[in-house]
């Protein structure tokens, strides 16, 4: 995470949104589930979080960022928000869920036999590199649903100890809070346009209203290549979903 003294507009910023989410159920679910277990840890996430600079280009790292983006288990995880999905024409999978056809039915790796919508979608593209690299693969809709699907295992099952996430730079502080909570070190790459800039346009994303098709920032999109596309290729031969994260699995024996 880039170091520097915390900038009064950001921490109050940062403040602003956590004080909004208590009221909701996802804010008293986190306390109940994460910064009650861990208050010091939670605390110190806090701090950290107030730290970091969501307006400056570029990449931001959590908890010192990933040593290694690693396969095998506890795997690495790599996220992308839903609204990364295409509209016109409109993804086969729905939007706001963490559903990808072409990813738990993969269709080859050129995507010729993907549905049109597909083809040049991103989050097709971020799943295919995470999976291929032998990573967990999450399509990110709500902040309940991440929390459930990955900080809570992170603290009880020590999953995902890096990850790799694309989201708006409007949630980078918060989401940081609970990575870093959690105990996942992990790189934040931001969304280039479409992305959320306030807390009302965040609140009806959270609630799956989000009509505008995001874009990924070409910086972060060469990163994530880079950053999986060096990684030891497992490409596994089927994939299996667990909860509603996609993992990839080993091909059958014989």
């Amino acid at each position: 995470m880039r170091s520097g003294v915390e900038s009064p507009r950001l921490s109050h910023l940062m403040w602003m949104f956590c004080l909004r989410s208590l009221v909701r159920e996802y804010g008293w679910l986190f306390i109940r589930r994460v910064a009650v277990r861990h208050p010091w840890r939670t605390l110190m996430a806090f701090r950290a979080a107030g730290r970091i600079d969501a307006t400056a280009r570029g990449v931001v790292e959590v908890g010192g960022g990933p040593s290694d983006f690693r396969a095998g288990e506890p795997p690495s995880i790599a996220g992308a928000g839903f609204c990364l999905k295409p509209v016109d024409p409109p993804c086969p999978s729905g939007r706001f869920n963490h559903d990808c056809v072409c990813l738990e039915r993969p269709a080859g790796p050129d995507g010729v036999t993907a549905p049109v919508p597909c083809r040049s979608c991103a989050i097709r593209e971020i799943g295919t590199r995470a999976l291929g690299a032998g990573s967990a693969f999450y399509v990110m809709t709500s902040a309940r649903d991440i929390l459930d699907d990955v900080y809570v295992p992170a603290l009880d099952a020590r999953q995902f100890p890096t990850g790799l996430f694309v989201l708006c730079r409007y949630s980078f502080i918060p989401f940081a809070v609970g990575l870093m909570a959690s105990g996942i070190h992990a790189r934040l790459l931001p969304l280039e346009s479409g992305d959320c800039r306030d807390y009302r346009t965040w609140l009806l994303a959270d609630r799956g209203i989000k009509d505008e098709q995001t874009t990924f920032d070409t910086a972060a999109s060469a990163d994530v290549d880079a950053r999986l596309g060096g990684a030891a290729p497992v490409r596994p031969l089927r994939v299996v979903r667990r909860g509603n994260v996609l993992f990839p699995a080993a091909a059958p024996a014989g």
